[in-house]
């Protein structure tokens, strides 16, 4: 197999990279894998127009603690929404501190409202030698302007492989792996979907590898629709909760409830955990976006690892429904959530999902899937729909009577 030298990209010549060897001319390293890439990033935009199959999401935070410092590992891909630029200095700072302390190349690429100068400044006062590995190249900080515009012109396959060849090269001058972050806050809707595209790619291209990216959107102008988005095409979602952090994992299975929940494999995937949890992972990124448009009401009721593993299903498909079509896809719509265990000789959980504050909701004119996983779920059922809102009630069987504990309120 002959081995071609190519000269690298713009992106990597920035970093001062010299070249990287690839088994093709036209697509360095991967050949097969990037042509299987194009084929899932294709259907996931077939998805975005309506004509492909789209898959069932459900989250389940993973990781979790009081600061940053160690949460990240490895491969990850993460989303982070903020709403300010203090928003961004409480996540980014720590989050390349901690890089800069494990011996990682970093890049951090910058854009309003958290400049250059100012992630400068503020990484200086957290590192006091951070002068020292700047010059010695272990971080750069750029502008937006100033690396966007380099990875403009290239394809998918090229932006990816660019960052895959700088870990490599941090690998190879004694790094123990690449660390990056970018800040989304350039794009418009004319670029919105090739972005998406992209960072599909970059999930699926990192995994396994020793480079890890946080990847920051601003809240202000990003719908809870498109909230969806970003979130479906990174392995990992950062959230904010209860005085802690939590790294949520974002599962794409594909199926229904009740094939994931009689699937052994699929099932060992989950540990069984208190409701209110189980809703909050599925909530966790929205809650952080519009904390005053959604409530949960309800006491603490132990779930098995089969009733999470479907209930993380179907409660993301309601969320997915309520930011698309529903309540969090207008500007005052908001989201209620009760729930209570019944105890009257086998315990069933009695759950209520109001949306409300809307104008103008039109009534489905068929059955959707929301709908059939309803059905397939949980047991008696019903959904009232009307001009201003919909009110979902259904009910879990949870097997032997349980204490009811006390209500927890919380928004």
């Amino acid at each position: 197999m002959q081995v071609v030298t190519t000269k690298l990209p713009p992106c990597a010549q920035l970093l001062g990279l010299d070249a990287f060897t690839s088994c093709s001319g036209r697509i360095p390293r991967f050949g097969e894998a990037f042509r299987l890439l194009a084929a899932r990033t294709d259907n996931a935009y077939k998805v975005a127009c309506g004509t492909g199959e789209a898959k069932m999401y459900s989250s389940q935070s993973t990781r979790r603690g009081v600061g940053l410092d160690g949460l990240f590992q490895r491969g990850d891909h993460v989303c982070h929404f903020y709403h300010s630029a203090d928003d961004l200095g409480e996540v980014l700072v720590p989050y390349f501190k901690a890089g800069l302390e494990r011996n990682e190349r970093c890049l951090w690429v910058t854009a309003h409202p958290y400049g250059k100068d100012r992630a400068a400044s503020e990484m200086r006062a957290a590192i006091s030698d951070f002068d020292r590995r700047t010059s010695a190249g272990q971080i750069q900080i750029v502008d937006q302007d100033e690396w966007y515009a380099k990875l403009g012109a290239m394809s998918t396959a090229e932006k990816v492989q660019c960052w895959l060849s700088q870990k490599d090269e941090a690998l190879a001058r004694g790094y123990a792996g690449l660390r990056g972050s970018g800040n989304t806050s350039f794009l418009d809707e004319g670029s919105w979907d090739d972005f998406l595209v992209y960072e599909r790619a970059v999930d699926e291209a990192f995994r396994d590898h020793r480079i890890l990216a946080l990847c920051s959107y601003p809240i202000n102008g990003c719908s809870a629709d498109a909230m969806l988005d970003v979130t479906h095409c990174h392995g990992h979602g950062l959230a904010k909760r209860h005085g802690h952090w939590d790294l949520i994992e974002v599962r794409g299975d594909g199926r229904e409830p009740s094939a994931v929940e009689h699937d052994p494999h699929a099932s060992s995937a989950w540990q069984g955990g208190d409701f209110r949890e189980v809703i909050e992972d599925q909530l966790a990124l929205l809650i952080g976006a519009f904390p005053d448009r959604i409530s949960l009401n309800g006491g603490h009721v132990q779930l098995s690892p089969s009733q999470t593993a479907k209930l993380a299903v179907l409660f993301s498909e309601l969320a997915a429904n309520a930011a698309r079509y529903g309540a969090l896809s207008s500007t005052h719509g908001k989201v209620d959530v009760q729930w209570h265990l019944v105890v009257n000789g086998s315990g069933r959980l009695h759950i209520k999902w109001t949306e409300k504050g809307m104008s103008g909701l039109t009534i489905p004119a068929k059955i959707g899937r929301g709908t059939r996983l309803l059905a397939g779920t949980v047991e008696n059922c019903a959904r009232v729909f009307h001009t201003t809102g919909m009110v979902c009630t259904f009910e879990l069987g949870c097997g032997a009577p349980a204490k009811a504990h006390p209500p927890v309120l919380s928004s």
